[in-house]
């Protein structure tokens, strides 16, 4: 069946900056459906050949060069149309529909704007008709502030579509690494055994980022850490840590699966808030030998920055997951900006033996670890003791990784995460998508951190720019006699 995609907000940042390239990467694939056409919808008047001039120019800049071929462009552009007007007014939407959507088409509807504007969207395309059975919703997060204010946006859009006919989309599953984690769970037997607490110590999920706020301080600090990374990004890759296996990886059983998880996810009470949680902004410092300002030390002509802003750029918290597989194994969650570096990685630590036989043989007995890279090099390693070569007496040992690798950077890379997604949701295929039900719950976890920050006013802890984040962070693992991996050793070095 031909498929249209309607992009609303198509000349905006979303849109030039993610969108058209990704879509570009599956003309690239072959795979975008035959006929397909893609028809960006925006206030702006512009003409068509000026509507693909300014896709061309962000395409280039966003793609490698290689990957550029002019044959593609134009094959690519021959399916771009441009439609004006506000998609809030039927009337514009209608006149865009008889332009382009008098047919049996199945249709796919891309909200590339503020979320705020939801509702009027869709109620316009209600009025004129372009809500069929067939037609699929493409929204973006911040889906609300709070579960209050997602169930409001919710509503919304649940008066015109249905929840089969809304994909959420949160561009961390379409990552390669990311999907690797159903495959590594559940297509390696070897694991299954001792994916729990009898073998299990503890789980660590750090997601970096060496750069700060940047242009997006006004929205930033609406925002901070919690919302912007947690409630989605960390949660979702916890879920598919944690999931048992699903009965088939169809979306109605992987999504049931995930939803378990975050339902039972511990509610961490006022009075623990601030032994289980840290709250960190960073200040001034280096990165990458660059002097860099602090958060409320930004500049912009775009923006005021407020001097007293307490927004969380980094946060670190304890959780625990309260059921028959995992009671007992707490989950570190870490993310901050102005960190190190950029670095994404999930670690799983197994118990040791309270029994040691190489004791007197080794400096350190160090804990398996199995850690799994996201980004930006995407790879396996298995952390292990082994016998140091020599003729010494005794059998020494000491720390060694057992590397696997599927780093991006060793193939030639054709696609990104949005491509994946588009390509499920051109499929009708939601199982990388989240659900409602997911989102409220993750949001219900997050509402009692901040209500907890908010009944203890629990202050920023500042951190230089370029390190690893606020001592809070290493006290928090330090009163569990634990520390995070941070490189302690040379690990992904080791690997090159």
């Amino acid at each position: 069946m031909k498929t249209d995609l309607l992009i609303v907000g198509g000349d905006g940042d979303l849109a030039l900056r993610k969108l058209y390239p990704s879509l570009y990467y599956l003309e690239l694939n072959n795979c975008m459906p035959e006929n397909t056409r893609i028809i960006g919808m925006a206030r702006t008047g512009q003409t068509r050949e000026e509507f693909h001039s300014k896709i061309n120019i962000w395409l280039k800049s966003k793609i490698k060069e290689e990957l550029y071929s002019e044959e593609k462009w134009l094959s690519f552009a021959d399916k771009i149309w441009f439609g004006q007007g506000d998609a809030t007014d039927p009337e514009a939407l209608e006149r865009v529909k008889s332009e382009f959507f008098e047919n049996d088409n199945h249709l796919v509807i891309y909200l590339a704007v503020p979320p705020m504007i939801f509702g009027n969207v869709c109620s316009s395309i209600n009025r004129c008709g372009l809500n069929r059975p067939t037609t699929r919703l493409v929204i973006e997060k911040p889906l609300g502030d709070s579960r209050e204010s997602f169930l409001a946006i919710n509503n919304e859009l649940s008066r015109t579509f249905s929840e089969e006919q809304i994909f959420r989309i949160d561009h961390y599953l379409g990552k390669e690494s990311v999907q690797n984690l159903l495959a590594l769970r559940f297509a390696n037997d070897m694991f299954e055994p001792l994916w729990n607490s009898r073998y299990i110590d503890h789980i660590q999920i750090t997601v970096t980022e060496s750069v700060g706020v940047g242009n997006r301080w006004a929205f930033y600090d609406q925002t901070g850490a919690t919302r912007d990374m947690v409630q989605n990004h960390l949660l979702q890759v916890l879920c598919l840590v944690a999931m048992e296996p699903p009965a088939s990886l169809n979306a109605e059983s992987v999504r049931a699966e995930k939803l378990k998880v975050l339902n039972a996810l511990r509610l961490i009470p006022h009075e623990e808030v601030e032994s289980l949680t840290v709250r960190g902004q960073y200040g001034s410092g280096y990165v990458d030998d660059e002097d860099v300002p602090g958060y409320r030390e930004e500049k912009s002509d775009k923006y005021k920055v407020d001097p007293n802003s307490q927004t969380e750029t980094f946060v670190a918290i304890k959780a625990e997951i309260e059921n028959w597989r995992w009671s007992g194994v707490p989950v570190y969650l870490r993310t901050g900006k102005r960190m190190h570096k950029r670095h994404s990685e999930i670690v799983i630590q197994f118990k040791q033996s309270r029994h040691q036989i190489f004791e007197e043989n080794h400096s350190e007995h160090k804990a398996n670890q199995l850690i799994i890279q996201l980004q930006p090099d995407a790879g396996i390693a298995l952390r292990l003791m082994h016998k140091v070569p020599g003729l010494d007496a005794g059998i020494p040992v000491e720390d060694g990784v057992l590397n696997f690798s599927f780093d991006e950077k060793e193939q030639k890379v054709t696609y990104d995460a949005y491509s994946r997604l588009f390509f499920d949701v051109l499929r009708n295929d939601p199982t990388l998508f989240v659900s409602a039900a997911e989102v409220e719950a993750a949001w219900k976890w997050v509402d009692q951190i901040f209500a907890g920050w908010k009944a203890t006013g629990m202050p920023v802890e500042e951190y230089q720019s370029g390190g690893l984040g606020p001592d809070g962070a290493d006290e928090l693992l330090g009163r569990d006699d634990r520390k995070w991996l941070n490189e302690d050793f040379e690990l992904w070095c080791a690997l090159d």
